[in-house]
């Protein structure tokens, strides 16, 4: 009896002295707090040339890091002479050569390995990141996009309201009935008249769009000139559809 007595005893004083010590940011030890790419991304485009963590408190940068491999196979080919600090002392930047469709491990400090340490010299808590790259580059995606968007163009350009409508996402299609965009696309191209020129200003990869689904979108946008109305600004937005095809999802024009 006494000795669980004395058991207890010592559990109370050990978890009062926990709950008492002062924990702030700069006792702490540092925690990643951000990756590019993310842990867990399955979409990462093979052409991104480097790795970056990001830290929770200012770090040793004079080459102190551990960039671990979980084994030979798993981790990227690196040029290791060009690993540095950013600016902000707590983001550091792994050059990396990666191939398509492959899955990367990299250990953030390891059990052997634990020189990512703060200015204090307390090392960062291990990290494990993973990742998998796509298949296809982002480069071909946008190539892609731009294609479905500038076919799609075309219907529009030459009235043909109702097939346009048809080769839509079906997002779009449920948002607006072929009988509505063929009603609202006459009226618009009535004023603004027959398209003369169409440049590129500039096209984004998206996975999230304000009121939209979560998906894979490419958000396009063009420099036209109208019959009756000059340099107006078009957003054509495709998107990848249930289908596994760039459709467009929606179309705008300024």
């Amino acid at each position: 009896m006494k000795k669980a007595f004395l058991f207890v005893f010592i559990v109370m004083i050990t978890v009062t002295n926990c709950m008492s010590e002062d924990f702030t940011v700069y006792n702490l030890r540092p925690s990643v707090v951000k990756t590019v790419p993310q842990c867990g991304d399955l979409e990462v485009d093979p052409d991104l040339k480097t790795v970056t963590v990001t830290f929770s408190k200012d770090m040793i940068t004079d080459r102190m890091w551990s960039w671990c491999s979980q084994s030979e196979d798993s981790f990227p080919e690196i040029d290791q002479s060009k690993i540095r600090y950013l600016d902000d002392s707590r983001t550091c930047v792994l050059p990396v050569k990666l191939k398509p469709n492959k899955t990367y491990v990299i250990w953030i400090n390891s059990q052997e390995y634990m020189n990512f340490k703060d200015l204090n010299q307390q090392s960062a808590f291990p990290y494990m990141l993973v990742f998998k790259t796509s298949l296809i580059t982002e480069k071909i995606k946008i190539l892609d996009a731009i294609d479905c968007a500038e076919k799609w163009l075309k219907l529009v350009d030459n009235k043909r309201y109702s097939k346009s409508w048809y080769e839509a996402s079906a997002y779009m299609k449920s948002k607006v009935s072929s009988l509505e965009w063929e009603k609202a696309m006459s009226v618009v191209r009535k004023q603004i008249g027959n398209t003369i020129s169409r440049t590129i200003i500039s096209n984004q990869l998206h996975n999230t769009l304000p009121g939209a689904p979560y998906g894979k979108y490419c958000v396009i946008k063009y420099k036209v000139n109208y019959e009756y109305k000059k340099s107006a600004i078009e957003t054509i937005t495709p998107m990848i559809d249930v289908d596994g095809r760039w459709r467009v999802s929606g179309y705008f024009i300024k």
